[in-house]
């Protein structure tokens, strides 16, 4: 390339400055993020503020001894009677060894033990089906947190899905033995089991029905036949639950149409009579030698209780051993082991109460599985996930095939329920999880004979408060966003009533008015996270990092603290395990305080306006309903959640106005969440402090960039998918009204003694020359001179055509030394005969008629090119067959399109004809750009000279056969389009020509620089985007990330359609290609363009570094094939 050649720089004084700039600004990101992460890091731990909170008090009370005294017999006696034999193996009775865990998902305490235990169960047993009533309807219990457990399990456990009679704790004895009776029936509710089975990956099926009346026995094992029929080509295993001590269960008959029976040993005592051991040791031991009978070894489980029942006068409850531990400790007291039954109680009194504890704790559990080993039994399941005693799990699982010693249990884990006393909705953890320690004894054969308690294990103490009499909160998640909480502010308003929105950073960001105007109006404002995360899965960095980065922005843009803290996806105001309350001990220990909330229309599922107004008032009015002796821990419903962001809330915005007023006629007053808490609003939102002054200051300005630029990529995705949209309509239309038009044209009669110079410029193209020669020499209804320029190839090249074409007077040969392809081109041209003149590149091979039709458009005297239809020739890979289907479907629908409003601005070197004088006029090839085919297009266009499109004048081109040879062609493409745009700026916008003026160029500018510089940027914001979203609906579910698919999906498919009927139009046009390439536009719109992105980002660095850029020679590989 000459030494003058565009974008040069000889004195290197730009690469200098360039260099200087892109070090200058690498330093500036990293100090900004440097400073940003030390302002994010330093945010000063507030204190906290002054919430009260009330616990009710509990009252030690005696062991229940009148129950204690019923036993006569100690466990040490049992424990010679039952334990005496000496252990048999479970293997040698032929019982396999199998840890089995039954998960209930109406109790979250049970979805976080199955998260902690999943890899220690062979096989789960999920309670996720009803069959009820006469319509024997099937009711399918919604578990997502327990799937997605059991999904993402290393060592995922056989499935069981439980299969009940009952619905809302009422069991249906008398449907089931309807639909037992009845043959049809039960052939239709399985016909919808088994696929229900199949498509939720189950190993089987554990029937668990109860109440059944004595005539539906034989009846039900009827129906399990039919079942294991069933399953039995699917390797399924066919379970049943079976009581134990009830004689109207015939178990060795069911044992002859079932995989595996279940003995339910527990329950000697339950809720619905008087208190007692709930599985004595010597009731069980009994029980499960009775049922066993029978029964093959390898088909019997034996499921062990780990829970508590506790009886009061007020009403008869289950409960988790964690939460009578949790009431022992309250009242002051501690279990006490019963030696007689093995299982441990304790009583205390809750103002004029009386309550009776039972509990089946490890201890229990340990005696029950020292008598399973000894008699045979390994195949053990636990009722149930969540109410376990956690020290089970040091027995218990795929870990612990026999029993360790019993002093493994003897320290307890810390809790992993929360215990949450008081009214309201404002919480404080009031205790962080302790360990507890308790002492075993036991007997000479194994047996635990005693249970010292010397410490109860705690698990969080949270205390609630905000509770206040007619008085309610307005809250608002997930904002602020531009269109619905200005809506919701104006309501607001108007109503003269307070609102606490709790922020989301990521849409605050952008949103400085929005936090302000809040604040002015005299509303409270809240943390809701930085990037709304599911804080109970995220580490305590990452809580920190929400915590903190939404607190600097906050303060940044108002000057003003964060106080009040809501967990997103906290659900309520009840957090039922420690995973989610994690996240609000750490805001606690930041100085924030927890708002939860009791009050939840749902509005974000936009259930209409109606069912958010009904939601509402019904859950505000419920709670003086549920109120008992004056009591208000089930009064308060102070607090209510709405949303003015996440999606469409219209809804929400219709409904607030009737809420309010509605529930003003009630006699409720609002107030905004600090009042309920007795704090005052500065103190809810305090000043920024003295030391937080010039943080904010600089914080205000990294936020306000970080808002700009997503504002930004924001408009620049907008723009640039709506101006590529009009852009393909644009072309395609047209495409259309040029090929109607060339349709109705008549053409140019071919003129069979027309003169063509034919030059090719050829440098080290031994391989391909000969060919190319050849390809020209035959065309037809044309007369034509070769004149082949070597440009001092290192290679055989002009000896190759020496040999071949020596004789031939139609070929000349100019050997020169290496000056570059214009130079080679003008040297030729002072020596061509032809008024028109055709540049062919050697890798390039016409048909026979292209020369004859591209010649024939020459009659009209203003013409000065005529540009042919170019075609990959080596579609041998993927690489070239993406290069084919652009070559179609972009530039030749192109270059149609713009022949229609005269804006063409490059003939193709692969096939173009050229008015010897046009070129003359404007001196020749120019040699101070690499794109020398387009600087000449624009170039005579400039002079007054005509161009036009050819599409049946067809050359086959070799293409670039790997991506590397490709970036190298197309970066010389775009460097080269770079300089022919610098050397002709003067052109844009102007009327000479008009076409080129005002369309050809501004559009290559738009298209082929601006976008495909910022289309990376573009790109990655729409793969982070895609991320995210992903990641969304992972931790949150479809419901509530579902708006942002759709829109993302819409915009990806309007897009893409509109980009394959651009496609469609353009093979339309070609009517000789194939349309099997059109499968390829998708895939190449994701791999294919990101190489167009880095060529033309490497072409503009390079522009503006000026170093020389040639032109780089393409290896040869002479596998084109025409037509």
């Amino acid at each position: 390339m000459s030494q003058n050649s565009v974008f040069y720089d000889a004195s290197g004084r730009r690469k200098r400055r360039f260099t200087l700039a892109v070090v200058a600004f690498v330093l500036l990101l990293v100090l900004s993020v440097a400073m940003f992460a030390v302002s994010i890091g330093a945010v000063p731990v507030a204190p906290l503020l002054p919430v009260e909170v009330e616990r009710p008090p509990l009252q030690r009370m005696a062991a229940p001894h009148g129950v204690l005294r019923r036993a006569r017999r100690s466990i040490a006696y049992y424990e010679n009677k039952l334990f005496g034999t000496a252990a048999r193996k479970p293997a040698a009775s032929g019982n396999p060894t199998l840890a089995i865990a039954f998960h209930t998902p109406w109790d979250p305490s049970s979805a976080a033990s199955l998260r902690r235990h999943v890899e220690q169960l062979d096989w789960v047993i999920p309670g996720w089906v009803s069959v009820t009533g006469a319509n024997h309807q099937i009711t399918v219990f919604r578990d997502t947190a327990g799937r997605t457990i059991l999904n993402k399990a290393i060592h995922r456990p056989v499935v069981l899905p439980m299969i009940q009679n009952a619905l809302n704790g009422n069991w249906d004895g008398k449907g089931t033995a309807a639909l037992m009776a009845d043959p049809k029936a039960r052939a239709a509710f399985l016909d919808k089991l088994v696929p229900w089975l199949a498509n939720n990956r189950a190993g089987g099926a554990f029937f668990d029905f109860e109440n059944l009346p004595a005539s539906a026995q034989a009846n039900y094992r009827a129906f399990l036949a039919d079942a294991q029929r069933r399953f039995a080509p699917r390797g399924w295993v066919v379970a049943i639950a079976a009581p134990v001590g009830n004689p109207e269960w015939n178990l060795p008959a069911y044992a002859k149409v079932t995989d595996k029976i279940f003995l339910m040993a527990y329950d000697e005592h339950e809720t619905s009579g008087e208190p007692g051991p709930i599985a004595s040791q010597h009731w069980f031991v009994e029980q499960v030698a009775n049922a066993s009978r029978g029964i093959p070894p390898q088909k019997l489980v034996v499921a062990i209780g780990s829970y508590a029942y506790n009886w009061s006068p007020a009403g008869n409850d289950a409960m988790s051993v964690e939460e009578a531990w949790q009431a022992a400790r309250d009242s002051g007291t501690v279990p006490t082991f019963d030696p007689v039954s093995g299982n441990s109680s304790f009583a205390y009194k809750e103002g004029d109460e009386s309550h009776v504890v039972w509990l089946l704790d490890a201890a229990s559990a340990y005696n029950e599985m020292t008598f399973l080993q000894r008699a045979g039994i390994g195949s053990i399941a636990l009722w149930r996930l969540g109410a376990e005693d956690p020290s089970v799990w040091k027995l218990f699982g795929r870990d612990h095939r026999t029993l360790p010693p019993a002093s493994v249990i003897d320290t307890i884990p810390a809790g992993t329920d929360v215990d949450i006393e008081g009214p309201g909705e404002i919480l404080k953890v009031a205790g962080t999880p302790v360990t507890g320690q308790r002492s075993v004894v036991t007997g000479p054969n194994g047996a635990i004979t005693d249970v010292r308690f010397d410490r109860l294990p705690a698990p969080l103490e949270v205390d609630r408060t905000g509770y206040r009499k007619k008085l309610l909160a307005l809250t608002f998640d997930d904002g602020p966003d531009p269109k619905w909480t200005p809506q919701i502010l104006d309501v607001l308003k108007r109503e003269h009533a307070p609102g606490t929105f709790f922020i989301v950073g990521e849409n605050a960001l952008t949103q400085r008015p929005l936090l302000q105007r809040m604040i002015m109006e005299g509303h409270e404002i809240g943390s809701h996270t930085y990037t709304h995360p599911n804080l109970a899965t995220s580490s305590p960095g990452q809580v920190l990092f929400e915590l903190n980065a939404n607190q600097r922005l906050f303060q940044a843009f108002t000057g003003r603290s964060l106080r009040l803290f809501r967990a997103p996806y906290f659900g309520d105001a009840e957090p039922s395990t420690a995973d989610e309350l994690g996240p609000v001990l750490q805001a606690q220990n930041r100085g924030y305080v927890s708002v939860g909330l009791h009050v939840d229309p749902d509005d974000w599922k936009r259930p209409g306006v109606q069912a958010i107004i009904d939601r509402t008032i019904a859950r505000v009015t419920d709670g003086p309903a549920n109120c008992t002796n004056d009591s208000p821990v089930d009064c308060s419903r102070n607090v209510i959640l709405l949303h003015d962001a996440g999606g469409n809330r219209a809804e929400t915005v219709a409904a607030l106005p009737v809420i309010i007023d509605r529930l003003r006629a009630m006699g409720y007053h609002f107030v905004p969440v600090s009042t309920l808490a007795g704090l005052s609003r500065n103190a809810s939102m305090p000043p920024i402090s003295a030391s937080d002054q010039l943080a904010a200051r600089v914080d205000l300005g990294l936020f306000s960039a970080l808002g700009f630029i997503v504002v930004a990529l924001h408009w620049m995705f907008a723009i640039a998918i709506t101006v590529g949209i009009l852009r393909a309509l644009a072309l395609s239309a047209l495409a259309l009204i040029q090929a109607r038009r060339e349709g109705r044209e008549v053409f140019p009669a071919i003129d069979p003694t027309r003169f063509v110079t034919v030059m090719i410029p050829a440098y080290n193209e031994e391989r391909v020359i000969e060919r190319a020669v050849r390809g020209v020499l035959a065309s037809t209804d044309v007369a034509i001179e070769v004149i082949v320029i070597d440009d001092g190839s290192k290679d055989r090249t002009s000896a190759v055509v020496a040999e071949a074409f020596g004789d031939d007077p139609r070929v000349r040969l100019l050997t020169l030394e290496n000056g570059g392809k214009a130079r080679a081109l003008n040297t030729a041209l002072a020596q061509a005969k032809g008024e028109i003149v055709i540049a062919l590149d050697a890798d390039t091979q016409f048909e026979p008629t292209t020369i004859a039709r591209l010649a024939r458009w020459f009659d009209d005297p203003k013409l000065g090119a005529v540009a042919g239809n170019a075609k990959v020739g080596n579609r041998v890979n993927l690489v070239t067959k993406w290069q084919a289907l652009e070559y179609i479907t972009a530039q030749n629908l192109e270059r149609r399109a713009f022949a229609r409003l005269n804006a063409i601005t490059v003939v193709p070197g692969a096939v173009g004809a050229w008015r010897l004088a046009a070129i003359q006029q404007v001196g020749g090839y120019p040699h101070d750009t690499l794109a020398e085919d387009q600087d000449l297009t624009i170039a005579i266009q400039r002079a007054g000279w005509a161009v036009r499109y050819d599409q049946y004048a067809v050359a086959w081109t070799e293409a670039p056969e790997t991506f590397r040879a490709l970036a190298k062609q197309r970066f010389r493409w775009a460097f080269g389009t770079l300089q022919c745009l610098w050397k002709h700026r003067s052109a844009i916008g102007s009327s000479h020509p008009r076409g080129l003026g005002w369309v050809g160029l501004p559009q290559a500018i738009v298209f082929q620089i601006l976008l495909a510089a910022i289309s990376p940027i573009i790109d990655l914001a729409l793969l982070v985007s895609f991320v995210v979203t992903y990641l969304d609906v992972q931790a949150h579910g479809w419901a509530q990330t579902s708006h942002d698919v759709y829109t993302m999906l819409t915009f990806w498919a309007v897009f893409t359609t509109i980009d394959l009927l651009a496609a469609t139009v353009a093979f339309a046009l070609e009517r000789r290609e194939k349309w099997s390439l059109l499968w390829l536009l998708i895939p190449q719109r994701v791999g294919y363009r990101q190489i167009m992105y880095y060529v033309v980002l490497k072409a503009i660095t390079q522009a503006m570094r000026g170093p020389m850029v040639g032109w780089g020679k393409l290896q040869r590989t002479g596998r084109v094939q025409a037509g």
